[in-house]
């Protein structure tokens, strides 16, 4: 077993978009890892022991050969096959049926807030808010899991809750806010695009606490910003999780994304007497040489959640999965709602009854459901 989970595949390094953020902004866009080669990582991968498949690039969807590895992927055993794209050529539906039929179960789209006008200017293609926009409203119609990547920038992080919320509204249940590393395109860019972990922090904190009162806390994430700077949802820096995640590039050179991320980080004067120190790596050096630590303070003591009137209307991966389940077949038992549900990629929960029975009791409060017992049963039913 090679004691990690996720086995990411880059298929190419070019893309279709002009970034001014871009972090690949520096790689060759002619590498690419031949269909031949990618079908023998893949089952390789399994062999090893890695549960999820991931393909990314650059910019997947580019590589045409993606829907027959994703079905090599299904073949071999992976029950999630996941894809991270900008998602303009899902705008096709067509393609969006060819890849969810060949066995992806997962879509990962980043989106730079909710205001056309802004992702195209970040994007540099105009219309690619709209055609991405497509994409992730497709591969919702077609009940994969969906998650959306926010990135922050200086043009897009004040609406960062509005945009949050935007996607909430869509559907969409899984999110990483996404605060940027200070390499290629971005590095260069930075007087113009960047913007102080301090500065930004406040708007994911709000956002944070939009996902905290919507009930969908657990599907919200924080990357790179380090958990000194998320007071009452410290719990939710990416930092201080593991990727279990092994990468694989287009020449075959592979990497933990664990140790990359590690290894970049700095601790400094702040973190001397910070709570969260035994667990926090730090802060990225590239975004310090052009910051500084400016701003940032260490953690004395833990802030308690605040109380936040709840917002009602949404419901998370497991929730969504439950109530589609009980769209195949009304009146069923546990066992069978089970049974349907793994047959359904919005989430990748559905291991036992006691996940069912509590996820069946928020779906009680909410109105959506009712059980009853019969026969030594209990019954799922939609209200």
């Amino acid at each position: 077993m090679p004691g990690k989970d996720c086995y990411e595949l880059i298929l190419n390094q070019n893309c279709d978009l002009r970034c001014s953020f871009c972090s690949q902004a520096d790689f060759d866009p002619a590498a690419r890892c031949a269909p031949a080669a990618a079908v023998r990582r893949i089952y390789t991968a399994k062999k090893l022991g890695y549960t999820r498949l991931g393909f990314s690039g650059g910019e997947a969807l580019l590589c045409a050969d993606l829907p027959r590895l994703a079905a090599a992927a299904k073949k071999v055993g992976f029950r999630a096959v996941r894809l991270q794209t900008n998602g303009m050529r899902l705008a096709s539906r067509a393609l969006c049926e060819k890849l969810a039929a060949a066995g992806l179960t997962v879509c990962k789209f980043t989106f730079l807030g909710s205001e056309p006008k802004v992702h195209d200017a970040l994007t540099g293609v105009k219309g690619s808010f709209r055609r991405s926009l497509a994409g992730l409203d497709n591969m919702l119609d077609l009940k994969l899991a969906v998650g959306v990547n926010l990135l922050l920038t200086r043009s897009n992080y004040r609406r960062l809750p509005e945009a949050l919320k935007f996607f909430m509204d869509r559907g969409v249940t899984d999110f990483v806010l996404i605060y940027p590393i200070y390499v290629g395109a971005m590095r260069a860019n930075y007087r113009r695009t960047g913007v102080a972990l301090p500065e930004a922090a406040p708007a994911v904190v709000r956002a944070l606490d939009l996902a905290q009162a919507a009930g969908l806390a657990d599907g919200v994430k924080a990357l790179n910003v380090p958990p000194c700077l998320l007071p009452g949802h410290e719990n939710k820096a990416v930092d201080l999780y593991k990727f279990n995640t092994v990468v694989a590039a287009p020449d075959g050179r592979t990497w933990d994304i664990d140790k990359n991320v590690a290894g970049a980080k700095r601790h400094g004067p702040p973190c001397a007497r910070c709570l969260l120190k035994p667990r926090c790596k730090g802060v990225d050096h590239n975004y310090l040489d052009l910051f500084g630590w400016a701003g940032i303070s260490p953690v004395l003591k833990l802030t308690k959640k605040r109380p936040l009137s709840p917002v009602a209307g949404y419901l998370n991966a497991m929730e969504k999965c439950f109530m589609e389940a009980l769209k195949l077949e009304n009146g069923i038992s546990t066992a069978r709602l089970l049974e349907l549900a793994r047959g359904l990629p919005l989430c990748h929960d559905c291991r036992d009854g006691a996940g069912v029975m509590t996820t069946g009791a928020a779906l009680e409060k909410k109105g959506l459901v009712k059980k009853e017992f019969k026969g030594g049963r209990y019954l799922w039913r939609r209200r």
